[in-house]
């Protein structure tokens, strides 16, 4: 990706513009500085993420709910699947 494009996602979110005017005057070090700190910030917030119960709790409640979904997805991808290979053996397209 170039920096252009780059670019034009950091502006589009929140306080991009902002982040961009202020970055643009840094120095290289300054910037492996603020590399640094943004790995920091990201690494904080997964870890944040993991340890939020409620969030736990709400993808278990997802995965019980969508269980019987999946397994219908899976059982009609097999079955398909199985269902194409009979027509191939068979010489069919």
């Amino acid at each position: 990706m170039s920096k252009i494009d780059n670019e034009t996602r950091v502006r589009k979110i929140a306080g991009g513009d902002e982040f961009i005017s202020t970055v643009s005057g840094l120095s290289t070090e300054q910037l492996k500085s603020r590399i640094t700190s943004l790995q920091t910030e990201l690494r904080e917030s997964e870890d944040h993420k993991e340890e939020n119960e409620q969030l736990k709790n709400a993808r278990q409640l997802v995965s019980e709910l969508s269980g019987p979904y999946r397994d219908v997805q899976k059982a009609v991808k097999l079955k398909t699947s199985y269902l194409i290979d009979l027509i191939r053996e068979r010489g069919g397209q």
